[in-house]
């Protein structure tokens, strides 16, 4: 059976990568944003890179954090905020350090380009055993050119599963819409812009001998700094609707207590008495019952900044919440970030836990 052959693909990332910084930079030292946009014809190769940055410029700001300052004040958090924001649109690049990323940038735009299944399989291990759509695929949107119309395709399917999802029923989506025959991007054309810089012969990105890859999982760290008012802008027209990132608390807490995944036919998605089952115990279990009245207080104080009133409005919410994911999701979005939750506090792992409790 015929595979892309990933090594070689690499390799002439970096053979392409090469050719073009030695030019470009044997005129200037740094590469900006506008000239990243503007760096090669393959306008898919450009995008790519800057989606590197800006996952690189996440993961800065989420590791902003120290044992000596307190970062989650507002003054500092507002200072913070003006920096990472301004920083974004003055992106200043070496050779030393572009070069690689533009390599990875060319050996992901001609995968995605000749083989849209392998590539998706490699971005979905990526981003961990589970993914979170709304985070990790549907941020990144923009900067998906090339087969536009298979991304959007997936993207919505990805949705209509809800927002966590593992990565191999992400790729089991991704084969199920080839098989479709999907309509894909003139190929021929496409590659044409890389032969121009680099010539190549097709057939030596596929082999027929099986070639094994490890993808490495990476995972945002906790961090005091919240980072959900970062706007990556670059000040250009393309980046008119900037991103808005979302902190994740660390996946080793909420694995803890987190409810086994299930086969689809289990599903509330494809089983509507499941569902009203799941709701109707909902209903009957209310999370004001599982919390001991010694606890209120507490939870009131370390959580809802002394707000027995909020407290009750969230178990409320959290009371019509049709699962748990859904109910972790309500909690992450209006109470995590905006109170700066830290998962180390005992209240916030009993209120976790309590949650759980709630859809056993």
């Amino acid at each position: 059976m015929q595979k892309v052959n990933l090594s070689e693909i690499n390799n002439y990332g970096r053979r392409f990568a090469k050719v073009v910084c030695d030019k470009f930079f044997k005129a200037q030292p740094t590469v900006n944003g506008k000239q990243i946009v503007e760096l090669c014809e393959n306008r898919q190769i450009n995008l790519f890179v800057i989606k590197t940055i800006y996952i690189k410029w996440q993961e800065e700001a989420n590791n902003i954090r120290s044992s000596f300052f307190d970062y989650a004040a507002p003054e500092v958090t507002q200072a913070m905020t003006a920096l990472m924001n301004v920083l974004s649109r003055y992106i200043s690049v070496k050779q030393a350090t572009f070069e690689p990323i533009l390599a990875n940038a060319v050996a992901d735009a001609l995968l995605l380009t000749i083989s849209p299944y392998d590539y998706y399989a490699k971005e979905f291990a990526a981003m961990g055993r589970e993914i979170e759509v709304n985070m990790q695929v549907k941020t990144i949107a923009k900067y998906f050119k090339v087969h536009k119309k298979l991304f959007d395709k997936i993207l919505a399917q990805l949705e209509a599963k809800g927002n966590l999802i593992s990565a191999d029923h992400a790729t089991a989506i991704v084969a199920m819409l080839l098989n479709q025959s999907p309509e894909l991007d003139n190929q021929e054309a496409l590659l044409q812009s890389f032969d121009k810089v680099v010539p190549f012969n097709l057939n030596s990105f596929f082999t027929y001998e099986q070639e094994s890859s490890k993808y490495t999982n990476t995972q945002l760290e906790e961090t005091t700094f919240d980072i959900s008012p970062l706007k990556f802008d670059l000040n250009l027209k393309e980046e008119s609707k900037p991103i808005t990132p979302v902190y994740t608390p660390p996946v080793v807490e909420e694995r803890r207590i987190e409810k086994p995944i299930v086969d689809d036919k289990f599903s509330p998605l494809s089983n509507p008495e499941l569902a009203k089952s799941i709701m109707a115990d909902a209903q009957r279990q209310s999370i004001h019952h599982i919390i001991p009245s010694e606890k209120r207080n507490a939870f009131a104080s370390v959580l809802f900044n002394g707000s027995n009133g909020e407290l009750s409005e969230a178990l409320d919410l959290i009371d019509h919440c049709p699962n748990y994911h859904a109910a972790i999701m309500l909690i992450k979005e209006r109470y995590f970030r905006k109170y700066a939750w830290d998962l180390e506090r005992d209240e916030v792992k009993e209120f976790y836990e309590m949650v759980a409790e709630k859809f056993d």
